[in-house]
């Protein structure tokens, strides 16, 4: 019976369960990711095709006035948005496509629960399984790149057993949501000074249909080790509601902002 139970508990710890949607708007998707790693005891991914409204989202550690041009945010009805993990600052549009991983340590046996280590499970996952079809298609400083050209920019976060590795893929970009970006301090050296429109490249060129990217997610998640099942939006956002729990993801005030 002890045998059964622990290949029990090991089985049950190995399942990630995998919600597909589209179109969900970033704030309800950041607060249902940090919810689901404050609070749950299971192993989720969270694939979103498109934010419902463009937004500008930044890591914990952002400060609104340095990064953005808040006043045009506003000016033009875009949200920004505080999210509660690390990295840099996004614009995200319809043409966003969202991955997210909310694991237990238990489900990754042997990973550390640092940052570099996350980053290199996750690189392999992408570069080997979803990705390897893809010419040039690398980690470069915590970005994903195609040759020297960002797609996709990851951010985490880390509690003592678990952990959260979020991505935002550009399936395609407009340059001018980019105005609302200010040049960062501090940039990735591959950037090279680099604008925006030449940094950036979009998946739209690299893989042949759009909606290739959740089976891709999938397969690749059983391809480093772990059973998945598929379930619906409103089984995570029922799994976690109610719940108390500390909560940092939040529209930025920009009267506050402006003001800083």
């Amino acid at each position: 019976p002890a045998a059964a139970a622990a290949a029990t508990a090991a089985a049950a710890a190995n399942v990630v369960r995998v919600v597909r949607t589209q179109g969900l708007s970033i704030l309800r998707q950041l607060r249902l990711e940090e919810a689901l790693l404050r609070v749950s005891a299971h192993n989720w991914c969270i694939v979103n095709d498109g934010a419902a409204h463009p937004a500008v989202v930044l890591g914990i550690s952002g400060k609104p006035h340095a990064l953005v041009d808040v006043a045009a945010a506003h000016r033009d009805g875009v949200e920004v948005i505080k999210r509660f993990s690390g990295g840099g600052t996004v614009i995200v549009d319809a043409d966003t496509q969202f991955v997210s991983f909310v694991l237990n340590a238990a489900a990754t046996p042997g990973l550390q629960l640092f940052p570099v280590p996350l980053m290199q499970w996750t690189g392999e996952l992408y570069q080997r399984h979803v990705f390897g079809d893809v010419p040039g298609f690398g980690l470069r400083e915590n970005d994903y790149v195609v040759g020297e050209r960002k797609v996709g920019g990851n951010a985490q976060s880390i509690t003592k057993e678990r952990w959260l590795h979020h991505t935002s893929f550009l399936w395609d970009f407009r340059g001018e949501m980019m105005r609302y970006l200010r040049h960062p301090a501090k940039t990735p050296e591959y950037r090279e000074g680099r604008t925006h429109l030449d940094f950036l490249v979009p998946l739209k060129g690299l893989l042949q249909q759009r909606s290739a990217l959740p089976d891709r997610v999938e397969a690749a998640l059983q391809a480093m080790g772990l059973e998945t099942v598929i379930v619906e939006l409103g089984e995570a956002e029922e799994a976690v509601a109610g719940i108390e729990h500390h909560r940092v993801t939040a529209v930025v005030d920009p009267a506050a902002a402006l003001a800083a």
